[in-house]
């Protein structure tokens, strides 16, 4: 397992850990300070480890994953993310309803598939909560 593989799997059972992940990513905050909260906790990844664990999450919702990067960002991880004072102010899939690289949803985030367009498939995002629920693309974006 390398320290990307290493530091995501910590994450998803260290509670402290992932507060900390879920704090940098609700203010969007960039990948260096992800990567020194790595170095924190006692791995070393870089920039690039980062990058491309973010984009085999990306690959991975949308169904072009390979195999061999399937251990990097599979988890199927909940929590109950939902906080009424920060939910109520979203309407579409944001970072609190799929957390660090998409890999711990929100109990209350349901994605089903709703259709297929040409070759675009289309999704029902609905918040169970009442925050939203549309029809988007894969990733929560507004169609």
């Amino acid at each position: 397992m390398n320290q990307m593989q290493a530091f995501i799997a910590k994450a998803r059972n260290d509670i402290t850990l992932i507060s900390k992940l879920d704090k940098l990513g609700v203010s969007g905050a960039g990948e260096e300070k992800i990567v020194a909260l790595a170095a924190e906790h006692g791995f070393s990844i870089t920039a690039e480890d980062y990058q491309s664990a973010c984009e085999s999450a990306e690959a991975m919702k949308s169904g072009e994953l390979a195999e061999e990067d399937l251990d990097v960002v599979s988890g199927g991880a909940t929590q109950n993310r939902y906080d009424p004072k920060e939910c109520c102010k979203i309407d579409t899939v944001a970072y609190r309803c799929v957390g660090f690289l998409a890999g711990c949803w929100c109990d209350h985030y349901e994605r089903t598939f709703h259709d297929l367009v040409g070759l675009t498939e289309e999704y029902r995002h609905v918040c169970k909560m009442g925050s939203f629920d549309y029809i988007g693309y894969t990733h929560g974006n507004v169609k």
